[in-house]
């Protein structure tokens, strides 16, 4: 690695002057007790490492095999899951692998109410989306309309990238994933 890239330019902005008084109170240089500071960060992250967080990185082959997994539960934690799964209008089964997915991707993991929710969403903006291209049609041919056909696609653009990132969640949840 150059010299040059083993450097690292901080703007300090107003804290320049509180952070140098300080610095001279401890004898230190300012560089130097940054350099202090990162590596007690850098010590103290590998003292306490982060559970790796998975992704989901595609989706499963359905004739992929499931493998068997046994969780024994106290009466009260199975009547929980089963309350729960009820209120979410999914099976105990499919409670726990979200409960599962959700605690190794950090991902959203939706019950049928929220599924239901971003499907009307997503119709809703499918459909404001095709009344923008309408508009836009009318405008490249040439007929008055009070808008710009650039204002219209960006708007278009926005809806496109709404309903990918609602489909992406919607599949995230429904689906079973690889992970990785």
């Amino acid at each position: 690695m150059p010299k040059s890239a083993q450097y690292l330019d901080v703007y300090l902005g107003a804290l320049k002057e509180p952070w140098a008084d300080y610095c001279k109170a401890l004898g230190k240089k300012p560089g130097a007790a940054i350099k202090e500071a990162i590596e007690q960060q850098l010590a103290k992250a590998a003292a306490n490492p982060q559970p790796k967080i998975y992704h989901q990185i595609y989706e499963a082959p359905a004739a992929e095999p499931k493998q068997r997994f046994e969780v024994l539960l106290t009466a009260s934690e199975k009547a929980a899951i089963k309350e729960r799964a009820q209120m979410e209008r999914c099976s105990m089964r499919r409670w726990i692998v979200d409960a599962i997915r959700a605690g190794l991707t950090h991902e959203p993991q939706f019950g049928m109410n929220e599924i239901d929710a971003l499907g009307e969403s997503n119709y809703q903006l499918l459909a404001l989306g095709r009344n923008l291209n309408q508009i836009s049609r009318r405008l490249n041919e040439g007929a008055y309309e009070p808008v710009t056909v650039e204002r219209i696609e960006a708007l278009t653009r926005i809806v496109d990238n709404h309903t990918d990132v609602v489909n992406r969640a919607i599949r995230a949840s429904l689906e079973r994933w690889k992970v990785e």
